[in-house]
């Protein structure tokens, strides 16, 4: 199972995987760009919205992982095997990843950016 995309955005970008369809659920949180730009990470958060019980299982030191406005950057996203990682288009070797005992059915995508930044996005798979 894999999600390719592209986003423009200075800093902030925030991918929800969940079973359902619904933001107030279990979900994992992936965001690319966090911290000013500067970090990224892997959350798994439950019983709540995107900012409820979350608990930090990976973060990087990503510096200027977006290029902002005046570019697309491209990413894939797997979720099998119980982990989920995370890498650029054209590299085959995750940057990010993070094993769960048991990772969630994951039907679902949500999207957003945050933190004053704007997010133009451009889907190319989701693949099941």
């Amino acid at each position: 199972m894999s999600l390719d995309f592209e986003v423009r955005a200075e800093k902030g970008v925030f991918i929800g995987l969940s079973s359902v369809n619904e933001a107030k659920r279990n979900m994992y949180e992936i965001a690319l760009g966090a911290w000013s730009n500067t970090g990224s990470s892997i959350r798994q958060c439950s019983g709540a919205d995107w900012s409820g019980d979350c608990k930090l299982t990976v973060k990087l030191s990503t510096p200027n992982i977006l290029s902002g406005y005046d570019n697309n950057d491209r990413f894939w996203i797997t979720f099998h095997n119980k982990t989920i990682a995370v890498g650029r288009h054209g590299n085959s070797t995750p940057f990010m990843a993070a094993t769960y005992p048991s990772l969630m059915e994951i039907n679902y995508v949500g999207v957003f950016t945050g933190f004053g930044s704007n997010g133009y996005w451009k889907f190319h798979t989701f693949c099941y």
